[in-house]
């Protein structure tokens, strides 16, 4: 629960709002208000060197090496390598006539609310929850509950020895950790873990109950301790999904992306080193659910993997209404309705549904402390913790994000998957019926996102003018 103090003062001008963040994500004295435009973050004298088509792995390692760069990546699914090289080695690939182009590695971060942490997290040990995000989206039921159902997971891992999670196995053949292939898939950063319980946490007597707790969860680190990965790394892991997809049982048919970067300076949705591989899995019939992200100063056309047309992009809600208590000189601050936008998504043309990414906000008298806004991250498993909790990582509290929204909906597509309500075909015609029918059995349909009551005060969300509505899973 993150809590901030709103204190009023009337002028004959304006009203004048000063918000104070303290505990959790928000630093004592931050805004909330976005971030600006965004900018792709380069890893050092990393490169991503994409061939002609048809260039075997052995001659694209080859050409590395008498260009005197080291090759980090060879792609099966791609013909491409990422390599560590200084710019002198990256100009040479460039000069090479098999060589398409050769482009910076780019860093990509989880789409939590980022912060420094702070506070008890609230943890239960001992009864079973239902994370009101999961309850706004359909509760589990017995012939809709994700079985059969393989789902690729792509982040910083998951807890393998967590009470409530049963992924499949942590081993070569069933996981893979793109840093090093071969190494554990063991979650180091919380964020994989949190996103799993979300999706598949076991319905027992433990925890809570995901959206799809049949569903098998894969483990695909993509993200280290930090929350971050590079295209390079990104592409080993979908180039691992796509070479397994179908080896493994249940087959994998959802990837989930909670992640993503802002377009690199003179980078096109086309050239993007992400996107062969996304319209790899499209081809294949495998949903990629993409979050949008949580800055709302921004729309998705400018964020990747969300802009790509092939993947289902996700925008973030407030999962139910929250609690007013509070009135200051006859000002009626008000509540935040279930449904509303969340103050942090990015949002835009091109959002293929919403779902909670948070629980809910409140305005309240505490004591002598005054107006206290009260913002209830998302419930969920958490990494070494064996109850339900709302902290998210070590030093992080109170998880909050579009991350949190698009793993509901991949349990969503997992349910639909289920039941067949989409017949199974290739060329991404599986994809877009998956995506026609959860845009056409949405919850509120044309009413929500909600417009958030407290912009302008908090956050300086703007709306994109479509109300796609709140995603349903089938009953």
């Amino acid at each position: 629960m993150r809590s901030f103090k709103i204190g009023l003062q009337v002028t004959t001008a304006m009203l004048i709002a000063r918000v104070i963040f303290a505990q959790d994500i928000i630093q004592p004295g931050q805004s909330t208000r976005g971030a600006g435009p965004e900018r792709a973050v380069a890893l050092n004298n990393g490169f991503i060197v994409t061939f002609a088509p048809g260039t075997s792995k052995t001659a694209r390692a080859l050409a590395a090496l008498q260009a005197g760069a080291q090759v980090r990546h060879n792609y099966d699914n791609l013909a491409a390598i990422s390599i560590t090289a200084s710019s002198n080695a990256a100009n040479s690939l460039r000069n090479n006539p098999a060589v398409i182009r050769v482009i910076q590695d780019s860093i990509h971060r989880g789409r939590a609310k980022p912060g420094n942490g702070g506070g008890t997290p609230i943890t239960f040990d001992t009864r079973q929850l239902i994370s009101e995000g999961v309850q706004r989206v359909g509760m589990p039921q017995s012939d809709s509950d994700g079985a059969g159902v393989g789902i690729a997971l792509l982040d910083t891992g998951i807890d393998f020895n967590h009470p409530d999670l049963a992924p499949a196995p942590n081993t070569a053949a069933t996981a893979y950790n793109s840093f090093t292939p071969g190494a554990s898939c063991q979650d180091d950063g919380g964020h994989g873990t949190h996103l799993s319980g979300l999706i598949a946490a076991q319905n027992n007597t433990i925890g809570i109950v995901g959206v799809a707790p049949l569903a098998r969860l894969y483990c695909v680190k993509v993200l280290d301790s930090t929350i971050s990965g590079a295209d390079s790394v990104i592409m080993a892991g979908l180039d691992w999904v796509l070479q397994n997809h179908s080896r493994v049982s249940p087959h994998i048919r959802v990837v989930n992306i909670s992640f993503g970067r802002p377009l690199a300076d003179g980078e096109t949705l086309d050239t993007s080193p992400l996107r062969p591989l996304i319209q790899s899995l499209y081809r294949a019939g495998i949903v990629v659910v993409a979050a949008a992200g949580n800055n709302p100063d921004v729309e998705i056309s400018q964020i990747i993997p969300a802009a790509f047309p092939e993947v289902l992009t996700v925008g973030s809600t407030v999962a139910s209404n929250g609690i007013r208590t509070y009135f200051l000189f006859g000002l009626d601050i008000p509540s935040v309705p279930a449904d509303t936008a969340s103050g942090f998504t990015t949002d835009g043309a091109g959002v293929t549904i919403s779902a909670p990414g948070e629980e809910r906000s409140d305005i309240v008298t505490l004591g002598s402390v005054g107006c206290v806004g009260l913002q209830y991250g998302t419930l969920s498993t958490t990494l070494n913790t064996g109850g339900a909790t709302r902290k998210l990582v070590p030093g992080l509290q109170e998880a909050r994000g579009t991350s949190f929204a698009a793993a509901l909906v991949s349990g969503v597509v997992a349910r639909v998957m289920q039941k067949q309500l989409v017949p199974a075909t290739s060329n991404g015609a599986e994809v877009e019926g998956i995506r026609t029918w959860i845009r056409n059995n949405a919850s509120r349909i044309g009413a929500a996102p909600v417009n958030h009551p407290w912009a302008g005060v908090v956050y300086d969300y703007t709306f994109d003018g479509v109300r796609e509505g709140i995603a349903q899973a089938p009953n």
